[in-house]
This record gives structure tokens, sequence and C-alpha cells, in this order.
């Protein structure tokens, strides 16, 4: 075989190989969120569930009633799997990731789902639902 044919059959195989991609897979994870609160000014610190897509986080899940409800930009987390992200309204935000959503399993925006199942046992999924019911036990917030 030529040398050209072997460059051809080389630039073949290394373009059939899959990608790799860098980073988590895309998903929700857990993370420890430090920023100064503007009311208390002083440095605060939540564990919260965070949205990652394309190594980039998307969204900080804040409990109900966060002073800053504006849009973060996606911001690129390191190999460290740290980030700092600065809000529309400017508020700074340090990202540090702690692992899968489950690691946040007391996260200050989590609670145990208020639903019950058909045995009458409560639910024991956690939801940022602000309702407090699960995907699963919607229904049951509407009854209420």
């Amino acid at each position: 075989m030529k040398i050209s044919h072997l460059c051809i059959l080389g630039i073949i195989v290394f373009s059939s190989l899959p990608s790799c991609k860098k980073g988590a897979p895309d998903g929700q994870y857990c993370a420890e969120v430090t920023f100064k609160h503007e009311e208390k000014g002083k440095m605060t610190k939540y564990k919260l569930l965070v949205e990652v897509q394309d190594n980039q986080l998307n969204s900080i899940r804040f409990p109900e009633g966060h002073y800053d409800t504006t849009a973060i930009p996606p911001t690129i987390i390191s190999d460290k799997g740290t980030c700092t992200v600065v809000s529309a309204k400017g508020q700074m935000y340090q990202v540090e990731m702690k692992g899968p959503a489950e690691k946040c399993l007391n996260a200050t925006n989590l609670v145990q789902c208020m639903g019950r199942a058909k045995n009458g046992a409560r639910c024991k999924r956690m939801t940022d639902n602000a309702a407090g019911y699960c995907w699963q036990h919607q229904e049951q917030a509407a009854a209420k």
C-alpha cells in the first residue's frame, strides 16, 4: 500500500471513532453555591441542584423566595468542577460541583414529597416542586 492510501485509511478510521465529550453528562447535579447575600451582607452557602448541558452550567435552582430570580448565562465548568457565574442582575455566584443530584438529598431547595402511595405510605422521593409533590403525585396536589 502506498503512503497516501495509509493516510486516507487513517483519516477514515479516526473520523469514524466516537468523539470524546469532556465533562459530565447533561442533567441535574448537586453543587455548593456561594454568594454574598444582599440583605444579610455576608457570604451565604447553599447546597442546590444545578442544570448542566454541554459541560456548561445553565441554571441554578434556588428555593422559592430567592431574591435574585434573573437568568444566568451558560458558563463552562472547569476540570476541577468549579465556575463563577454572574446573573443578569449582577449577582456573582461561585459554584462547586459536588456530584450527582442524589448527593443533594438535604439540599435547600428539596423537600420530601407529600404524596401517598396506594398503600398509604408517604412517598420517599425528594422534590423541588413548590406544591411539595413529585412528578408521580401531582394529581394529589391538584385534588387539594
